[in-house]
């Protein structure tokens, strides 16, 4: 493959990206557009200063922002599972496909890694939070405005709709183009971890703050892994779909017996990775070309 065939495959990949962020975009402003235009309308007759009307909106927002997040999940899929079926080879869902996906050795892999990523980079997170607090400042406020773990709207769109959307994305439609980019180098294993590394990229970037964005490229690579390992992107949905459960929905209990300790948290946390680490290593790879368009 020539080196401009291979470009523009990696431009289809960020292509992906761009298309994915502007639905989020569109959505956005779509439902709070007219919001805004009645506020201040309504400001400007009853005399409102223009400081007092942004403070309401920004308010308002706060109260529909899990319905927006439900919006943006709802029209991803829309967009993203014609274009996964229709621009990926059309992948299909076969008996083999089932058993291999739904076998109890699979669904344990899955919810033994699911586990063991949010332990440890939830614990890391909070290793970071009680050693340099102000470090994670941000992220705090956008999880707080994003009403994750609180509003049943929210708490649907990253337990539902973000796992199916985000993985047709990035484990689907993504990476399929980032295989394409690597494909004939001769090395499958060496093909399939830059095209991992480059969705895992994307998907990090999609989440547009620092500290999401690397974690989620950590995340990335595992539920790459997990697509490739069992050439569906079935398994990496239902991984995602723990992970953001157990944060969303379990959060608080799942961490009380916790001590409130730098030490247990350092601890907890390498040992959730290296727990992840250790199933990738000895769960193996497959590569087989045939089954690449399996969904």
């Amino acid at each position: 493959m020539t080196t401009g065939k291979r470009i523009g495959w990696i431009g289809m990949s960020v292509l992906v990206l761009l298309a994915a962020l502007s639905v989020q975009i569109v959505a956005s402003v779509v439902v709070v557009l007219p919001r805004a235009f009645m506020a201040g309308a309504q400001a400007a007759m009853n005399g409102q200063d223009v400081a007092s009307v942004t403070d309401n909106l920004m308010g308002e927002l706060g109260s529909i922002m899990g319905i927006i997040l439900v919006i943006v999940g709802v029209l991803l899929l829309l967009v993203f599972l014609p274009w996964f079926y229709f621009g990926c080879g059309r992948p299909k869902i076969t008996g083999d496909c089932v058993r291999r996906v739904f076998a109890p050795r699979t669904l344990l892999v899955v919810v033994a890694v699911s586990v063991g990523m949010n332990y440890g980079i939830n614990c890391l997170l909070q290793l970071v939070y009680t050693v340099a607090p102000q470090a994670l400042e941000n992220y705090q406020q956008l999880m707080e405005n994003a009403g994750i773990g609180i509003d049943g709207w929210a708490n649907a769109a990253a337990v539902l709709l973000a796992p199916l959307g985000e993985e047709l994305i990035f484990r689907g439609v993504a990476f399929y183009y980032a295989r394409k980019a690597v494909s004939g180098m001769g090395n499958p294993r060496a093909e399939f971890w830059i095209a991992n590394c480059l969705q895992a990229l994307l998907f990090g970037i999609y989440h547009m703050n620092l500290v999401q964005g690397i974690y989620a490229f950590v995340i990335g690579l595992v539920l790459g892994y997990l697509y490739q390992r069992y050439h569906s992107v079935i398994p990496g949905m239902l991984a995602h779909l723990v992970f953001n459960g157990m944060s969303a929905l379990f959060g608080d209990m799942l961490y009380a017996w916790i001590p409130d300790s730098a030490v247990w948290y350092a601890l907890i946390g390498t040992v959730g990775l290296a727990m992840v680490l250790l199933i990738m290593v000895f769960n193996g790879l497959k590569f087989a070309d045939h089954e690449q368009n399996v969904a």
